[in-house]
């Protein structure tokens, strides 16, 4: 019989336990993420400048979910960086639910997913009464990701709440690995949309070689 958990229960021991999965901080293993990385013109740069600034209007008018998450960041990134064109096909998987216990506090969110190619997972992450960090997400992220129907090939996962960035790569043969990038934080004062558009470029990139 096969055992079926579900994608919002996983935690990252599960992860270890069922499918030998290791953590590698070696360099070149998530060489994807790191410089050098695409430039952007100065016309993406203003762009991304208004995306801050309409996510901070969004903001400061209260708890911001993850649909307008998707529709004023998310959205425009994809587009940048070309995921909407052949030979991309993007599709929205179904939302889960997830719960996360710290402190004698229960934290509940929601957590809705993209994924290009069955190679590249976007989760976004909406948390309910407290503050859901990204971190919380990797398990979720990285139970999509082993699904990929090509386990020879890395897949790549992006994980964000709408202030908060990051980006994972998994290697599943010869042996389950993976990777984890920086957190980028979006702060007034700098943009670090700038760096999460480069990477998702970067990314872009080493997908069409294996479509």
């Amino acid at each position: 019989m096969v055992n079926t958990i579900a994608i919002g229960s996983l935690t990252l021991p599960d992860l270890i336990e069922k499918q030998q999965l290791q953590l590698t901080d070696d360099p070149q293993f998530f060489p994807e993420w790191r410089l050098p990385l695409p430039d952007l013109g100065e016309d993406e740069k203003q762009f991304l400048d208004r995306v801050q600034q309409d996510y901070f209007d969004q903001t400061r008018q209260g708890r911001v979910s993850e649909g307008l998450v998707k529709l004023v960041v998310v959205s425009p990134l994809l587009h940048l960086a070309g995921f909407y064109r052949i030979p991309f096909e993007v599709h929205l998987e179904e939302s889960v639910q997830i719960e996360w216990s710290e402190a004698g506090e229960i934290w509940r969110g929601r957590i809705d997913a993209l994924v290009v190619q069955d190679q590249f997972w976007m989760l976004v992450i909406e948390s309910k009464g407290s503050a859901l960090g990204i971190d919380q997400a990797i398990p979720q992220a990285l139970g999509y990701m082993f699904t990929n129907p090509h386990p020879e090939l890395p897949t790549y996962g992006f994980v964000t709440n709408g202030s908060s960035y990051g980006f994972i790569k998994l290697v599943q043969q010869p042996r389950p690995q993976y990777g984890v990038s920086d957190i980028m934080l979006l702060l007034p004062g700098r943009n670090c949309l700038y760096g999460v558009l480069a990477i998702l470029k970067q990314i872009g990139s080493q997908l069409r070689k294996s479509v």
